[in-house]
C-alpha cells in the first residue's frame, strides 16, 4: 500500500495486530524519525484490551494508538480548523467466513454453512464504506479476507462501487506496487463478474431474485454500467493451489474525490491556542483518561531529578487509571497529538485503550510498600531504549554473560554487584547512589534495554522474559501437556504452568476428539488435568467432582511461617468478573456464596515462606488461593489476591500432584505428577535458609497421598 514514515493510518479491524506491526515496519524502512501515525481499532474487548497494546508497545512507536471500537462506527474527526481528519492510508482487513483457510482448519469443514457469508455481507458493506469515507483524496484503502466466497468479496466491492460512483477506483492488478508481487512470482487470478447466491432457506438452491429474502448489494446485477462490472477483474484472487497456502481476496481502491460529511461541530470549535488539557476520547471511565502535559509539575522536577534527565522526550499524555490515579506517562508524537486532539463528530467516542509508548510507569502497589524509596516511578518496559540514552543517573550498562545471567535468573545479588563493576563486567552502579528503586539496564553497545528495581536483595529484573525476548532472541516453544496415563473414559495430563486448560484439550483432540473438560487449573498452574475421553466418561467424572468424590493434593507455597501444622479454611466463596485476561477473582462472601473448605499440612517452613499440602475438599474457581490469602498467606507472588512478587517467583506456586477417584468402570485410579523442575527451582530458593525440616524434598516425598474408598 505504498507506505511512507510520515504515512497516517487507519488498521479497522485490528486483531490479533501482525498487519499492525507489518505496516510499523514499512513505515521505518530508511527512516526513523517516526512522524507517522497508526491508528488500531478493533470491536473485540478481550483481543483489544490484552494483545493488541502489547503488540504496538513492543514496536515502541510514539505514533501508534488502540482503539476498541465497531469499525462501522468510527468516528468522523475535525480539526481546530473545521477541516475533516482523513488518512492517507486505510486497512480494511474485515470479518469473514474464513473459508479460504479450509486448508489448515480443516476442522471448519464440520460448521460450515453459506448461511454465515449471508449474514456478514451487510457489516463488510458497512466496514469498506466507513473506511472509503475516513480516506484522504489520493490515499489507497486495500479490502482483504480470508474467505473465496463472492458474497463477502466481488459484492461488497461492487455494491461500494455503485455507491461512491466515480469517487473511487480499483487500482489495476499490474499498478505501481502492486507489480512487484507479480514480479516474484506470485500468482494471481482476476475478480469474478458473475455469481450466484445461495438461498437461506433451502440447503442446495440459489436465489434468482433478491425481493423479500437477500440484500440487492450481494447480486451480480445491481443495475451498474457494464464497465463497472468489467472492474472487478482488478480484483485480486490468490487461490490456495496457487500458492500453496490459504486462500485469499485482496482489492486495492483509490480516492478520488472527498465528499465531506455535515459539519456539526464546526460552530462548537475552539482556536487552536485553547485546547484543553484532557482529550474527547472516551476511556474506561469517568476517572480513566489521558491528559497532554504542558509543563513541569512538582513530581516530574523529582522524576527528573532521580533519574539525572535534563529534559524529558515530547509530547507526553499523562495516563490516569479507573480510580483516578496518574499511573504512566506515554510518549507519543506530534501527529498524533493532533489527531487525537480532534474534535469528534458523535456523542460518545469509542474506547481508547492504549498510546504510544509507556516511558515510565508507577511501582506495583504491594511492591516494596514498607521501604522508602525516592521516587515509586519506573522505568517502563517498552521506553527502555528511549530512556537509557538520556539518564545520566540510575543507567547501568552489563556485557553480554552477565546481561544473559541477568535474564535467566531475574536477580542480580547486592553482593554480587560490586564485584562485577571492579572486573568491569558492569558500568555505572555508582550512579544510582545507594539509593532503591527503579534504573534502566543495557548492553554496552546499547543495542537492548531492559527494566531492572534496585531492592534490598540485590538488581531485579521488572519484567516477563516473554515480553523481554533475550539479547539473542529465539522463538519461545509453546507449552504442552504430556499424556500420564490413560483409562476407561479419562486422559490424565500433565499440564505445566503458563498452558491454559482450554488450550491443553484442543492438542488432546488431535488424537482423542470426544475429549471433554470436567474439570480445570488455572494457567498459573501446573500437575495432574483430568479429561474424559467420551461421554460416558464425562458423566462419570462430572458426578464425581460435584459430590465431591474426587480426592485432590496440590503442593502450594505462601508467605510467611504458618502458625499451626495443619488445619482446615472454611469459607464461602463467589466469584466477580474482572475483565480483560484474567476475568474472574474469587472473594469470601458467607451470605450468598457456595460452601468451600480446603484443609492443609504445613510441609516446610522457611524464614518467610510455608510449603504446604492443600486438599480442596470443593472445587470452587480460585479457591485455593482465595483460602489462604483470607487466612492472611497469599501465594507468592499471586498479586491478584495480595501475594508480593519475589525475584524467585517465575510462576505461580501452585501443583496439583494427585488425583483419586473411580473411571467410568468403576475401577480406581491414582494419578500423580511430580514437581516440575521451575517448581523446584523456585523452592530451592525460597526454603535455602531456616527450614524446618531441613531438607523439603524430604517432606515432599513423606506427604500422605490421598485415597478414596
Amino acid at each position: 500500500a505504498d507506505l511512507r514514515p510520515n504515512s497516517s493510518v487507519l488498521d479497522m479491524c485490528a486483531a490479533p495486530g501482525s498487519k499492525t506491526l507489518e505496516s510499523l515496519e514499512l513505515m521505518r524502512e530508511g527512516n526513523s524519525n517516526d512522524e507517522g501515525i497508526i491508528v488500531a481499532n478493533d470491536a473485540d474487548a478481550e483481543r483489544c484490551l490484552e494483545l493488541l497494546p502489547l503488540i504496538t508497545r513492543k514496536a515502541q512507536h510514539p505514533g501508534t494508538a488502540v482503539i476498541l471500537g465497531s469499525a462501522t462506527k468510527f468516528p468522523a474527526q475535525f480539526g481546530p480548523d473545521g477541516q475533516q481528519a482523513l488518512f492517507d492510508r486505510v486497512i480494511c482487513d474485515v470479518p469473514c467466513s474464513g473459508d479460504g483457510t479450509m486448508r489448515k482448519r480443516p476442522e471448519m469443514w464440520e460448521d460450515w454453512d453459506s448461511n454465515y457469508a449471508l449474514s456478514l455481507h451487510h457489516k463488510q458493506v458497512s466496514i469498506l464504506s466507513k473506511g472509503l469515507c475516513l480516506l484522504k483524496p489520493g490515499g489507497r484503502l486495500v479490502y482483504s479476507t480470508c474467505s473465496l466466497n463472492p458474497i463477502e468479496n466481488e459484492a461488497v466491492v461492487l455494491a461500494v462501487l455503485n455507491r461512491f460512483g466515480k469517487d473511487i477506483g480499483i487500482l489495476a492488478r499490474g499498478s505501481e506496487g502492486l507489480d512487484e508481487l507479480v514480479s516474484r512470482g506470485l500468482k494471481q487470478g482476476p475478480g469474478l463478474t458473475t455469481w450466484k447466491v445461495p438461498n437461506p432457506s433451502a440447503n442446495g438452491d440459489f436465489c434468482s431474485s433478491w425481493e423479500g429474502l437477500l440484500e440487492k448489494t450481494m447480486f451480480p446485477d445491481q443495475g451498474q454500467d457494464s464497465g463497472v462490472t468489467e472492474d472487478l477483474k482488478r480484483c485480486i484472487r490468490l487461490m490456495p493451489h496457487d500458492i500453496d497456502g490459504s486462500g485469499f481476496f485482496v482489492t486495492v481502491f483509490e480516492k478520488f474525490h472527498h465528499r465531506e460529511p455535515a459539519k456539526l461541530l464546526l460552530e462548537e470549535k475552539q482556536p487552536s491556542s485553547n485546547i484543553p488539557r484532557a482529550l474527547p476520547w472516551r476511556a474506561r471511565n469517568a476517572k480513566n483518561r489521558y491528559e497532554v502535559l504542558t509543563g513541569d509539575t512538582e513530581e516530574l522536577l523529582a522524576l527528573k531529578a532521580f533519574y539525572g534527565l535534563q529534559e524529558l522526550p515530547s509530547p507526553l499524555l499523562a495516563e490516569y487509571n479507573v480510580k483516578g490515579r496518574l499511573t504512566q506517562l506515554n510518549l507519543i508524537n506530534d501527529a498524533l497529538l493532533k489527531f487525537l486532539q480532534c474534535k469528534l463528530n458523535n456523542k460518545a467516542s469509542p474506547l481508547l485503550v492504549a498510546v504510544g509508548v509507556p516511558l515510565f510507569k508507577i511501582m506495583n502497589e504491594q511492591f516494596m510498600t514498607n521501604i522508602d524509596v525516592p521516587s515509586r516511578w519506573r522505568p517502563a518496559l517498552e521506553g527502555c531504549s528511549v530512556l537509557g540514552p538520556r539518564m545520566t543517573k540510575r543507567c547501568l550498562r552489563l556485557d553480554l554473560p552477565a546481561f544473559q545471567t541477568l535474564l535467566a535468573t531475574r536477580l542480580l545479588p547486592m553482593a554480587q554487584l560490586r564485584q562485577m563493576e571492579e572486573s568491569k563486567s558492569m558500568t555505572g552502579l555508582d550512579s544510582c547512589e545507594d539509593l532503591l528503586g527503579g534504573c534502566v539496564v543495557g548492553l554496552f553497545d546499547g543495542s537492548f534495554w531492559a527494566p531492572c528495581i534496585i531492592t534490598g536483595l540485590g538488581l531485579e529484573l521488572y519484567g516477563s522474559l516473554e515480553e523481554l525476548g533475550e539479547p539473542r532472541p529465539r522463538l519461545l516453544t509453546p507449552p504442552r501437556a504430556t499424556l500420564i496415563q490413560e483409562g476407561a473414559g479419562y486422559v490424565a495430563l500433565d499440564k505445566p504452568s503458563g498452558l491454559r486448560t482450554e488450550d491443553a484439550l484442543k492438542q488432546l483432540r488431535l488424537t482423542h476428539g470426544e475429549a471433554e473438560l470436567v474439570s480445570r487449573l488455572d494457567k498459573g498452574t501446573s500437575g495432574c488435568l483430568i479429561v474424559a475421553s467420551n461421554k460416558e466418561g464425562a458423566a462419570c467424572l462430572t458426578e464425581q467432582f460435584a459430590s465431591q468424590k474426587v480426592a485432590k493434593t496440590y503442593f502450594a507455597l505462601v508467605w510467611g511461617r504458618v502458625a499451626s501444622d495443619e488445619g482446615s479454611i472454611q469459607a464461602a466463596l463467589s466469584l466477580t468478573q474482572t475483565g480483560g485476561k484474567s476475568r474472574y477473582r474469587a472473594y469470601i462472601d458467607n451470605d450468598l456464596g457456595k460452601p468451600s473448605e480446603t484443609q492443609w499440612k504445613v510441609l516446610a517452613r522457611g524464614d518467610q515462606t510455608t510449603l504446604v499440602s492443600a486438599s480442596p475438599l470443593t472445587g470452587r474457581t480460585h479457591q485455593i488461593r482465595c483460602h489462604f490469602a483470607h487466612i492472611g498467606h497469599p501465594l507468592v507472588g499471586d498479586s491478584k489476591y495480595g501475594g508480593a512478587p519475589a525475584a524467585y517467583a517465575r510462576r505461580l506456586p501452585l501443583h496439583c500432584a494427585a488425583l483419586v477417584g473411580l473411571d467410568a468402570e468403576g475401577q480406581a485410579f491414582h494419578i500423580a505428577s511430580p514437581l516440575p523442575e521451575d517448581f523446584e527451582q523456585l523452592l530451592d530458593e525460597a526454603l535455602r535458609d531456616g527450614v524446618e525440616p531441613s531438607n523439603w524434598r524430604d517432606a515432599i516425598a513423606a506427604c500422605d497421598a490421598p485415597s478414596k474408598n
